[in-house]
């Protein structure tokens, strides 16, 4: 795959972002460095999707950020 931008927020206030490799171990760090916010979103972005649809992948807490937000039940 190709590379992705991974951004996190808390409180609606961009604490990071980083440009990688595909890497889904890498996403379980940067889930951690804002999961302990009330409000926090994660957003992975796949640079090299041309298709404005299918670039994006948000998910979190804070879905004021989100393009047409779901609500998934956690057990």
């Amino acid at each position: 795959m190709g590379k992705i931008a991974v951004r996190g927020y808390a409180g609606g206030v961009k604490v990071f972002e980083e440009i990688v490799d595909d890497d889904s171990d890498m996403a379980q760090q940067h889930i951690k460095r804002v999961a302990h916010h009330p409000r926090h979103m994660i957003e992975i972005e796949f640079l090299d999707e041309p298709d404005p649809l299918q670039r994006f992948f948000r998910f979190g807490t804070d879905s004021t950020r989100m393009v047409n937000p779901k609500e998934v039940e956690t057990r």
